[in-house]
């Protein structure tokens, strides 16, 4: 009697621990997704403008790959800074990034990826426009979930910036057409 009950929850870890089908070297994506970019500064309330975000990679190596990415503010946000209303906007994101894919299930992967962001962000006060960019090491981790042989949706967290009076985080959820 036991072990039927635990037959079913062996079965069960069985599947979650098959190996997914691999990345393979060759294999090309493009891809976009939409993000919810959070800029917190010192001294001022947090800032969560939108942007769209567009990929191009590469497998150089089963499950490793090589990838751009570009990027554009679709709406700003408003915050309030020392009693005046200020639109902060992300004007461009573009990266290069390394990206290793830990295959969980036939289907499912979590990846993490390591490299360099160029942004520009812009605040805005009645009228008056202040633009600003940089550049600095990001990281982060994501979920990729095969929908069909050629489509993957993912879901991914960023840092894309890590400055002493500032950091620029994301959240992007999108998609990847592999060819």
């Amino acid at each position: 009697m036991r072990i039927a009950k635990i037959a079913p929850l062996s079965l069960i870890l069985a599947g979650l621990a098959t190996p997914a089908l691999a990345m393979e070297q060759g294999d090309t994506y493009l891809g976009g997704g939409f993000s919810m970019v959070n800029y917190d500064a010192d001294g001022a309330e947090e800032a969560e403008p939108t942007a769209i975000l567009g990929r191009l990679g590469y497998f150089f190596a089963d499950n490793f790959a090589i990838e751009s990415r570009l990027g554009f503010g679709m709406s700003d946000d408003d915050i309030q800074l020392l009693g005046t209303r200020v639109d902060v906007d992300v004007d461009q994101l573009a990266g290069v990034y390394g990206v290793a894919h830990l295959p969980l299930a036939e289907t499912f992967s979590l990846y993490g990826l390591a490299g360099f962001t160029y942004g520009e962000l812009s605040a805005s006060v009645d009228g008056f426009s202040l633009d600003d960019d940089d550049t600095d090491f990001s990281y982060g981790v994501g979920g990729q979930f095969d929908v069909s042989d050629n489509v993957a949706a993912f879901v991914e967290w960023a840092q894309y910036f890590d400055e002493s009076d500032y950091e620029i985080t994301g959240v992007t959820v999108g998609a990847n057409f592999n060819f």
